[in-house]
């Protein structure tokens, strides 16, 4: 007796969760984690990712959040200015550990909650240890916190290619030098030429610019403690 054919049944389609869902999000990339690029990486339908997710936006934002639970940050000491220094580079690192991150948090209209959390204890800190008002304390850490992320988005903004294989590098450093130093300044305009590439660093390996913006920062508290002191 002849068989009919069966059909192959059908599974239940692959499950995940909004951890699983997040993860996929850091692993790609913020800046290209669409919910079909995070679906395909999981396997799933997109259909599923809206069972533990709200919105593109949630799910970017979350991603987020996850982002800056998982870095590192620097635990307050005797020394203010090193521990500045230390959000700073953690900060750096939580960017370029993740595409898309920094210009994510950029555009978020509040911080993730565990980020709110680390400037409140920033400020609170420099509150107590520098002995100034709440608002001089968070005026030294917002600064330090947007110089960082402006930094780093121009940084990364460096290597994007214009034309051809030129970067925005490139062409930053073309237009200077076709600028004719001799004719702004002689000696000065050409150093300054010098200095401006420095500044740009090379592909995939930034100067110590973006730091030096830190230790400025830096220098003006210690003059505003002195100040105060004297």
């Amino acid at each position: 007796m002849n068989r009919m054919p069966t059909s192959p049944r059908r599974g239940r389609p692959p499950l995940t969760s909004r951890a699983a869902i997040l993860d996929a999000v850091l692993e790609i990339g913020l800046d290209r984690a669409t919910t079909s690029a995070v679906a395909e990486r999981l396997g799933v339908d997109q259909s599923t990712l809206y069972r533990h997710i709200a919105s593109r936006e949630d799910m970017l934002d979350s991603a987020v959040g996850v982002a800056a639970a998982r870095t590192a940050w620097p635990e307050p000491g005797d020394d203010w200015a090193q521990y500045l220094r230390d959000c700073a580079h953690a900060m750096w690192t939580m960017f370029s550990s993740t595409p898309g991150l920094a210009e994510r948090l950029r555009g978020m209209a509040s911080p993730p909650e565990l980020l709110a959390a680390h400037v409140y204890d920033a400020v609170a800190y420099l509150h107590r240890r520098l002995e100034i008002p709440v608002r001089e304390a968070a005026l030294i850490v917002d600064t330090v916190g947007d110089l960082t992320t402006d930094s780093y988005l121009t940084v990364a903004s460096l290597d994007r290619p214009t034309d051809g294989e030129r970067t925005f590098r490139d062409l930053a450093i073309a237009a200077m030098e076709a600028a004719d130093p001799a004719a702004y300044g002689g000696a000065v305009a050409s150093e300054y030429v010098v200095v401006f590439r420095d500044a740009l660093g090379g592909p995939g390996a930034p100067s110590t610019w973006w730091m030096d913006k830190v230790e400025l920062v830096i220098d003006g508290v210690r003059h505003r403690i002195a100040r105060r002191d004297h």
